[in-house]
């Protein structure tokens, strides 16, 4: 028989995770609301009366909770019932200090833990597209693979513990960030006579959002080849047109404005004759990185 597998966490995620695990393997599966409970059963997965019960019936368990702090209450609680050797895979959306941490509470109980960040919503957990960023030992993360391999087709592992985590972090904060530059720049456009299609379809171009990310970081960056191509002193000269542009026009700009201040930094910093993408040199002095090796 393969290995069995508890999802604690029934919720809307929690529920997509247990009912598509199911399909192909044993779930059993727990959550605090009864009715959840009862959901998922009419799905074919089995669920226990309690978190002690399914500890000790399963090999690999599936966290998928609200907050970090239940996270922790749970695994404080379920971690001394666990087999030796077996895997606490965490999905709900934590810190990498907070995976870390249950990893710390199993480790006296030689219980192994794996973050795997889900990128996308349920509705990609349905029809199995939902991204898996996996983190930890990879002895661990090779024996989770197939069975996380039942929620998706796109289960990738990026290093140590919490790297996972970490990755998710990153892509919403770019998400994010990226959806405040792209609504001023759209108001801006807008309130300058531009039309709102016409706005779209210039950011929808390479040239804003695509090839900073392709050419600039993927080529440019990564190999520290910063000679040629725009300079730094005249990407602020337009940054500084477009801030007077928005004065003039009246529509603040809190991302571009604070994207400038980068662009000052970098000229003082005597990289205004080099391609704009010379700015990731301030991050690796203040970061102690390097892009290209």
């Amino acid at each position: 028989m393969g290995q069995v597998v508890g999802v604690i966490g029934l919720g809307n995620m929690g529920a997509e995770i247990a009912k598509r695990m199911g399909k192909n393997l044993q779930v059993i599966g727990y959550d605090l609301d009864p009715n959840k409970m009862e959901s998922v059963s009419r799905h074919g997965v089995m669920c226990n009366k309690s978190m002690e019960e399914l500890a000790e019936s399963v090999d690999v368990i599936i966290l998928s909770l609200p907050k970090p702090e239940i996270s922790l209450r749970v695994v404080q609680t379920i971690s001394p019932m666990l087999r030796a050797g077996a895997i606490i895979v965490e999905t709900s959306t934590v810190a990498p200090s907070d995976v870390k941490r249950l990893s710390e509470v199993c480790l006296p109980h030689q219980v192994k833990v794996v973050d795997a960040a889900l990128l996308g919503g349920v509705s990609h957990a349905v029809n199995g597209t939902i991204g898996v960023l996996l983190g930890g030992d990879p002895d661990d993360m090779d024996n989770v693979k197939s069975i996380l391999a039942e929620l998706s087709n796109d289960v990738e592992a990026l290093g140590a513990l919490g790297a996972g985590m970490a990755a998710k972090i990153i892509n919403n904060a770019v998400a994010h960030s990226v959806m405040v530059l792209i609504v001023e720049a759209a108001a801006l456009a807008v309130r300058t006579g531009i039309s709102r299609e016409a706005a779209y379809k210039l950011l929808s171009g390479e040239t804003a959002l695509q090839r900073p990310l392709t050419h600039r970081l993927g080529e440019r960056i990564l190999s520290a080849q910063y000679e040629g191509g725009m300079s730094t002193s005249n990407a602020r000269k337009d940054s500084t047109l477009a801030l007077s542009l928005a004065q003039e026009m009246g529509v603040p700009l809190f991302a571009i404005q604070s994207t400038h201040t980068v662009y000052d930094i970098a000229v003082q910093e005597g990289l205004g004759h080099l391609d704009y993408a010379s700015i990731a040199k301030l991050w690796e002095k203040w970061a102690h990185i390097d892009f290209a090796h």
